[in-house]
């Protein structure tokens, strides 16, 4: 199937449409238990929904670049690469919230209420058309 239609977003957020994917690697004991379903991997794409419970973990060095938006819950992404030494970059996001992860960010995830997003994950080089 070449295209892919949501006519109620309200689906995305259904539990049962979600595969359990184990615990989150890098997090803390307990944290981050992790669901999703991927909708599609065409050319090297990667397009689906994600929920984690609470808990934190760090993404260093991005190798692709990643955009999600934030379906419900609720999460804290800071930015851990901060310029001449200053405080890190520290941003909540809640649902209808969008974020774009670019290739060679370094990232922490704090997952304050469950969350579950929908992304969009590009490979590090597409190919030209």
């Amino acid at each position: 199937m070449s295209l892919f239609v949501v006519k109620s977003a309200n689906v995305l957020c259904e539990s049962d449409v979600l595969d359990d994917l184990g615990k989150r690697a890098g997090s803390g004991e307990g944290e981050c238990q992790m669901r999703g379903r991927c909708i599609s991997k065409t050319n090297g794409v990667n397009t689906g929904i994600w929920e984690c419970s609470p808990g934190s973990f760090d993404v260093l060095n991005r190798t692709n670049c990643e955009s999600v938006i934030i379906l419900s819950g609720k999460v804290k992404l800071t930015d851990l690469l901060v310029e001449g030494g200053g405080a890190a970059a520290t941003k909540e996001l809640e649902a209808g919230d969008v974020a774009v992860l670019e290739k060679g960010s370094s990232v922490r995830w704090e997952i304050v209420e469950t969350v579950r997003k929908m992304y969009v994950i590009a490979p590090e080089k597409m190919s030209e058309a």
